[in-house]
């Protein structure tokens, strides 16, 4: 049976104990009990009962109840299990979709730019156009969340993505068009990110939430491998640039209807109350997110500008430059997997102190290396300990804070830090352009791309330390 009602205090409800007795609002419980670092629950009525712990739902808000007293859920706790793995393995999917639509356009570039007769600038700002809008959108899609719902934000944004894929298909008639579909599409996939890894977050508990970011990650490889492998194939094929757009728009409008059939909306315990400028403030945000642009700095160089620098200064192919970015793509998948896995048996942070110097030393042995062999070794090296092996540890980590300190934040939090992160990509390949003009070669590109990444290293070391062997599980 139900118990009274608790009592209010400046519009909290104090929480009701096992002995009857109340809490003091904001402080510790008569007796010294431990409240498990929660002293309030919504208003509403609470349950007494004999056996711990058990879980009930008070208006709309999941509480956990022990002997002692009524605590709400943290992100993830009491979730269920299958449903848990089913979103994990849509997300993977819905990467894959999104990798795939983008890196299908890169080889297909020099192919567009020939029909349309765009000069080498008017090509570059295609690409240009596509991340300015992505990292927009980011950062917008997370405030809209707020207003709208996870889920349903998540929905309309890859039915734009997959509105702008097509439209390189069906619509890209002209060079303006061509820029308005690529804005789409990063439009869409720019909120993927947020919208993902907040779902996420908000459902994957803290003990799997590294092998759940490692399996989605996974969907980046295998999206940058079907890209490389089917644009030139379906183009030699077809004899048209525009099959390959056609064809995976399909997939695209599929994941759409998928998120809306199979994901739950996310119920938001509260409003974000906190201003979206004490997040940017925050010390332990701060770090992460600019710890993010390092990471993604010495990424977006090496995807950018690497098969150039192993044609033009390496002798090596064309189409054997692309293989070896693929290199990257197919070893990240069993390191993020396990990483991912490792962090949550002993900590984010101690792995990610690890996987840095380590990320910083092949991009800068990149500009070192001349043989096939060592450029071979180099790029496995990096699929190993590089960005994409990173990526599941690295959010795994920002959701722990995110949870316990800016709960009713998480998606605002998410969209600044996947901002800040991406900003690398409007930064690094342009400013290693310049290097490279002023210089004549892209070594001295990757040797700052490998000093920025180890900056990385120092941000990392003021956060806490989380997963099951953190100061916090």
């Amino acid at each position: 049976m139900e118990g009274p009602r608790a009592p209010r205090h400046a519009g909290l409800a104090v929480p009701l104990l096992q002995d009857g007795h109340l809490g003091e609002p904001g402080g510790r419980p008569p007796g010294g009990l431990n409240l498990q670092g929660s002293q309030v629950i919504p208003r509403g009525r609470v349950r007494k009962l004999d056996a711990p712990p058990f879980f009930v739902w008070r208006e709309g808000v999941r509480v956990r109840r022990t002997a002692d007293v009524a605590i709400p859920l943290q992100a993830g706790e009491g979730a269920d299990g299958a449903y848990v793995w089913r979103l994990v393995a849509l997300f993977c999917g819905g990467w894959a979709v999104i990798y795939a639509d983008r890196t299908v356009l890169y080889p297909l570039l020099t192919v567009i730019a020939g029909e349309f007769g765009l000069s080498g600038v008017q090509t570059g700002f295609i690409t240009a156009t596509y991340f300015t809008v992505y990292v927009s959108a980011q950062l917008i899609s997370g405030l809209l969340a707020e207003r709208f719902g996870l889920k349903r934000t998540l929905v309309v944004f890859s039915l734009v993505a997959a509105v702008g894929i097509a439209g390189f298909g069906l619509a890209a008639v002209n060079y303006p068009a061509l820029l308005a579909v690529a804005g789409l599409h990063g439009a869409g996939a720019g909120a993927y990110y947020t919208m993902a890894y907040s779902i996420t977050i908000h459902t994957v508990p803290n003990t799997l939430r590294g092998i759940a970011s490692g399996v989605i990650n996974g969907g980046m490889s295998l999206g940058l491998a079907a890209g490389l492998a089917l644009a030139g194939p379906l183009y030699q094929a077809t004899g048209s640039w525009r099959i390959p757009f056609l064809i995976l728009a399909v997939p695209t409008f599929l994941a759409s209807g998928l998120y809306q059939g199979m994901i739950r909306e996310v119920r938001l315990s509260a409003r974000r109350t906190v201003p979206l400028w004490h997040l940017i403030r925050d010390p332990t945000l701060l770090c992460m997110n600019l710890s993010g642009f390092c990471v993604l700095y010495g990424w977006w160089v090496l995807l950018s500008w690497g098969p150039v620098f192993f044609q033009t200064e390496r002798g090596v192919s064309l189409t054997i430059s692309g293989l070896y970015t693929l290199v990257i793509a197919v070893t990240a998948i069993p390191s993020g997997l396990l990483l991912g896995r490792l962090s949550d048996r002993i900590g984010r942070k101690r792995i990610i102190l690890l996987l840095l110097p380590l990320m910083a030393l092949t991009l800068g042995a990149v500009a070192q290396v001349h043989s096939r062999t060592g450029m071979l070794a180099v790029l496995l090296a990096y699929g190993l300990v590089g960005k994409l092996a990173w990526d599941p540890v690295g959010i795994a980590w920002l959701g722990d804070y995110l949870v316990r300190k800016h709960p009713e934040g998480i998606g605002a939090a998410v969209a600044l830090f996947s901002f800040t992160s991406v900003l690398s990509a409007v930064v690094g390949p342009p400013l290693t352009g310049w290097i490279k003009d002023l210089t004549g070669s892209l070594t001295g590109g990757f040797y700052l791309a490998a000093g920025v990444t180890l900056a990385a290293f120092f941000l990392t070391l003021r956060p806490e330390e989380s997963g099951r062997a953190g100061t916090h599980r």
